[in-house]
Formats: C-alpha cells, sequence, structure tokens
C-alpha cells in the first residue's frame, strides 16, 4: 500500500510540473496595444553644464487603439491600476568607445511628477492623476559636465524606437504593456546631443 501511494504522489508530481504553462503571458494575464507617441524627450537646441534634460509621460485613461471603432479605457481595462511605468538611460561618453550612466540620485534630479528610481538603469512610474484623469511623469536628470550624450529607451524593450508602459496591476488583474513609438531617435534607438 505504501508503493502505491508513492507511485502516486510521483505521478501528480510529475504531471503537476509537465502541465505548467510556460506562456508568462497567459500565466500573468498580460494584453498589449500599440499607442504612438506617449513618451517625450523635451529636446533643446543646445545644452549647458548644469542644465537638465525632460523626459515626460501623459497617458490620458482613454485610448485610440488600432482598427477599433470605440476607446479603450486602460483605467477599467486594469481594474483601476494606480501607475504605468517604464525604463530608459541616460549616458555620457567617456572615451572613444566607453560609455557611463549618468548619476540620477537626488539631488540631481528635477521630480515633478510621478516617481524615479535609479541603479543600474532609471525606472520611470507614471501616476494616475485624478484631477487630468491621465497617468502623468515628468522627470529632468542634470547634466553634470561638457560631452557627449545619449539617451535610450530599450533597456527592458526588445524595439529600439519604443518603449514599454507596462501597467502595476494587482495580481489577478490585467496587466497592460502598452507599445509606444518615440520621436527623435536615430537607428539605434538612441537620442544623442552634446553638452557645452
Amino acid at each position: 500500500m505504501k508503493t502505491l501511494k508513492t507511485i502516486t504522489v510521483l505521478l501528480l508530481f510529475v504531471f503537476a510540473f509537465t502541465s505548467c504553462d510556460t506562456n508568462d503571458d497567459d500565466f500573468y494575464n498580460t494584453e498589449y496595444i500599440s499607442v504612438p507617441n506617449l513618451v517625450a524627450i523635451q529636446t533643446q537646441s543646445t545644452y549647458n553644464t548644469g542644465d537638465y534634460i525632460y523626459i515626460e509621460s501623459y497617458v490620458n485613461r482613454l485610448l485610440a487603439e488600432p482598427n477599433q471603432a470605440s476607446l479603450l479605457d486602460i483605467r477599467k481595462t486594469t481594474n483601476n491600476a494606480p501607475s504605468f511605468t517604464f525604463s530608459y538611460l541616460l549616458e555620457r561618453k567617456i572615451n572613444a568607445t566607453d560609455w557611463e550612466l549618468v548619476d540620477a540620485s537626488f539631488p540631481n534630479i528635477d521630480l515633478n511628477l510621478g516617481k524615479f528610481v535609479t541603479g543600474s538603469f532609471y525606472n520611470a512610474t507614471a501616476e494616475f492623476n485624478t484631477a487630468s484623469d491621465r497617468y502623468e511623469f515628468l522627470c529632468g536628470i542634470k547634466l553634470p559636465s561638457a560631452g557627449q550624450y545619449r539617451l535610450s529607451f530599450g533597456y527592458n524593450s526588445s524595439e529600439t524606437d519604443k518603449v514599454e508602459l507596462q501597467s502595476d496591476s494587482k495580481n489577478g488583474d490585467i496587466f497592460l504593456t502598452i507599445i509606444s513609438k518615440i520621436n527623435g531617435l536615430d537607428s539605434e534607438g538612441f537620442y544623442n546631443f552634446t553638452v557645452n
């Protein structure tokens, strides 16, 4: 009898691991839409040491989807997700081939809307504003010295000219990923500029 119980437990164990769904999108209940120009770089004609370069994101609650007659209510779709996050990098050239991440810790940022966390990349959070009925992020990073700089959004994205905004949904709710094309990037996905 003990052998039968052991075999039964082993069979259930093997069945549990072989029947797992390996599609993370199904497991996490992820949906995708594509809406251009939800994140932008506030560009200037010239940059000087001590200036800030600003990234902004304004995501309306109601978004137009390609080939759909009605607008998508992303608050309703995500069960009122409080925010959307995306990542980016600002790097300064340090020699002929190498770049370094610009220090974006306090007091080197000017955070106006949303949240901002730095590490090996920057994590931006556009928070929902009930007064404007949209998700909002606006943050500047101080340009510490003269030289060549580049800004990119492909850290967590498979495409160079797009950024992925992901809803901060609760478990069990739909995780919405908005893929948004960004203007002003070169063919490699960088906004290149010089600081005087």
